[in-house]
């Protein structure tokens, strides 16, 4: 699916919302500023603005403050992901070497901390005091998610309710933000905000999963490296699933290799391999499906409009994608 067929209907929105961002990097100082036309160019789908912006839609339009939200969301996730790759040693981020490796560790914090601060001074010089009522939560919330996941992989916790707890907090709470700040700024009742923010988090536990499963499946012809969650120790969903129809010995087996993993392109090819063969990624696909299935029957409560029908896209390009 087409990306652009989702964001059709918010193509004016988002040419503010990037103008608007020009500007967060064009009002800094020159030394931050090189820094963040660096990251704002590595741009990605900006989803989450993107969520904003279709749930506003939903129920109204657009109005300052959901131009304020957007970009609020999308300054804050960009500082946790600068300190993120810092934690990952990461060295490339959407196929660009990322900020950490291009200038160094404390480059990318100090600037991870700028963008915190920014945030909380245009939500200050705005008024917008209830969206970072509503945004901090997230935040705070994906952090914990990140914590919780470093702890999880210093052992081998197959614990499926510990991982669907991680993943609600890493990566479901902002989107689910997105959708609340989008539908409270576009005029939704209370009913309708509660519907459409319990959808952005389950559309975020689609995406994770969909992630978790690509570290399996990508290729290189797909543009997502394979196996890093496998290197990290992370213990995510294919695996878990596949854990659960291995023999005792198939099980000793995989901890064998999984032990190695961390240093041995051999190991991480050996997991691969065997929860491509014992249906974890099928499983997975299933257990992805089935959010599917509750995040549509939640937009069938909605309002009927072009801002639903993309959002019942956006669901469908998230499982689609392969990247």
């Amino acid at each position: 699916m087409n990306f652009k067929q989702i964001t059709n209907e918010i193509e004016s929105d988002l040419e503010i919302f990037e103008q608007t961002l020009n500007n967060v990097a064009g009002d800094s100082e020159l030394v931050v500023k090189e820094i963040l036309d660096y990251i704002f160019k590595s741009k990605g789908k900006r989803i989450r603005p993107v969520l904003v912006y279709l749930c506003a839609r939903l129920f109204g339009a657009p109005t300052q403050s959901t131009h304020n939200a957007a970009i609020l969301i999308e300054i804050m996730h960009t500082a946790t992901l600068l300190h993120d790759d810092v934690v990952d040693k990461a060295h490339l981020r959407r196929g660009k070497t990322t900020l950490n490796s291009k200038w160094d560790d404390k480059t990318a914090v100090l600037t991870g901390d700028y963008l915190f601060a920014k945030a909380m001074k245009l939500a200050t010089d705005n008024n917008e005091y209830h969206l970072f009522d509503i945004i901090t939560p997230a935040i705070m919330s994906l952090s914990l998610g990140e914590l919780q996941q470093m702890d999880k992989s210093k052992n081998f916790d197959i614990d499926e309710n510990k991982y669907f707890e991680i993943i609600k907090n890493k990566t479901a709470a902002l989107m689910s933000v997105s959708c609340e700040a989008g539908a409270y700024t576009g005029g939704a009742n209370q009913k309708q905000i509660k519907t459409i923010t319990e959808f952005g988090e389950i559309l975020g536990m689609i995406f994770q999963i969909k992630d978790d499963i690509l570290d399996y499946t990508g290729s290189n012809n797909t543009g997502k490296e394979v196996g890093v969650d496998i290197k990290e120790g992370k213990v995510t969903l294919p695996l878990i699933m596949t854990w659960r129809s291995l023999s005792e010995n198939d099980k000793k087996i995989l901890l064998y290799y999984w032990e190695k993993a961390a240093y041995c392109e051999g190991g991480q090819k050996f997991i691969i391999n065997m929860v491509k063969n014992n249906n974890g990624i099928l499983l997975s696909n299933n257990i992805m499906l089935d959010y599917k299935n509750i995040a549509n029957k939640m937009l069938a409560d909605l309002p009927n409009n072009k801002a639903k029908s993309a959002l019942s896209k956006l669901v469908d390009y998230v499982i689609e994608r392969d990247k």
